[in-house]
């Protein structure tokens, strides 16, 4: 199962926000995300499906990413682009959550909208927004796993627009690449659009001390020397292991970067490209850093991403994570290098990221290696799974 983050409201409304919604189960992928965060825990994937899907299956668990306003507004504003290819098209929604861009398709003149849902309460929600809003006989909720449907239910070849929100942490923490790409190879018409087409993964080089023994300081439990007459100290190395470990979830300020986001390098992701979902197995990128404005003893790297709109008007739309766009539900992504990595602001700065599913197929595990080509010194980053979420700070998303 294809697990997606959501946020939450009432009295834990901003410790849920990063985690975005909805059950989706492939064949070729079995995960399930399973507690909301709160500020300052860590949140790893469970494999309990039921347990999952029942989560997911509450109103709350929706609520954070209709909440969303740059989300929302992005695909909106794709779909409206769309318009002359979504008059009369049959279209297909993978993990259709609340149902809100199958009602968005529908609205554009979309003839007939799939929306996939594999949450039996989430299903039925969708049903009835559906209902209440017009849309019998236009959108037709489909209550089962991808994998579970029938050509009948589908009919192979028969969709002319996929749409899909299926990103997580630094894009892929979630593994919807692949649902993409298996709904393709299956149901999508030839020449037919997929929505988006394309992302852009980014890195930028920080430098942040206080970050660090901020992380240290969690852990100072296990520096006791004297507890209860025994010495602890000995497991301080395995959690400052673990802590380097962790995907670490922060609003980061732009300022608090050593390249600004607008110059970051990036790495462009053809989400269309693909016929087999094999191809998602390992994804591995090198970058090159512009100069920076001044000296610097490297800390980490912040990650994130764009979701780019093709096929829909003379300019491609952009949703991104960018830490100097709105902020979204994503967030960005930190990654703490094993040592810090000296750096001076006109030496050669060069990023290997390599990322791979992991043994249980519900995520990536990420490795990053920095190089200072200048000196020939590197440090790294890694193994740090994605889906293993260190919660710093919460991003605040309200638009309605």
């Amino acid at each position: 199962a294809l697990a997606r983050d959501s946020a939450t409201s009432c009295a834990a409304a901003m410790s849920v926000q990063i985690l975005s919604a909805r059950a989706r189960r492939l064949s070729v992928v079995r995960l399930a995300s399973a507690r909301p965060l709160v500020a300052g825990q860590c949140r790893c994937f469970s494999r309990r499906i039921d347990g999952y899907l029942q989560y997911y299956g509450k109103l709350k668990s929706q609520e954070g990413m209709l909440r969303d306003r740059a989300r929302v507004e992005g695909y909106k504003a794709a779909l409206e682009a769309a318009g002359p290819l979504l008059k009369g098209a049959t279209v297909l929604d993978i993990g259709t959550g609340s149902g809100i861009l199958a009602m968005l398709a529908a609205r554009g003149g979309a003839k007939k909208v799939y929306a996939v849902e594999a949450s039996p309460p989430m299903a039925r929600l969708a049903s009835r927004l559906a209902r209440a809003n017009g849309f019998v006989g236009t959108v037709q909720v489909v209550p089962k796993h991808l994998e579970d449907i029938t050509d009948e239910e589908i009919p192979p070849g028969s969709i002319d627009i996929i749409v899909s929100e299926l990103f997580s942490h630094f894009l892929v923490g979630e593994l919807g690449l692949q649902a993409v790409t298996v709904s393709k190879r299956r149901f999508l018409r030839p020449g037919g659009l997929i929505l988006p087409a394309h992302a852009h993964m980014m890195l930028s080089p920080f430098e942040d001390k206080g970050l660090c023994a901020e992380l240290r300081a969690r852990h100072k439990f296990w520096l006791q020397s004297d507890y209860y007459g025994f010495d602890l100290s000995a497991a301080w190395p395995l959690a400052e292991e673990q802590l380097l470990r962790e995907n670490i979830l922060d609003v980061v300020p732009p300022s608090s970067l050593l390249i600004a986001p607008e110059d970051a390098p990036r790495h462009v992701i053809d989400l269309a490209g693909p016929d087999d979902p094999e191809a998602w197995r390992k994804i591995s990128f090198e970058v090159e850093f512009p100069r920076r404005s001044k000296d610097a003893v490297i800390d980490g790297v912040c990650g994130w991403w764009d979701a780019v709109f093709t096929g829909v008007g003379e300019e491609p739309l952009v949703l991104s994570t960018s830490p100097s766009a709105p902020t979204t539900v994503w967030a960005q992504c930190r990654f703490l290098l094993d040592k810090p990595l000296p750096a001076a602001a006109d030496a050669k700065l060069v990023a290997k990221c390599e990322m791979k599913e992991n043994k249980l197929k519900e995520s990536y595990v990420l490795w990053l290696e920095l190089t200072n080509k200048t000196t020939g010194k590197a440090s790294r980053a890694g193994p740090i799974e994605l889906s293993d979420v260190y919660a710093r700070s919460l991003p605040k998303v309200d638009g309605h």
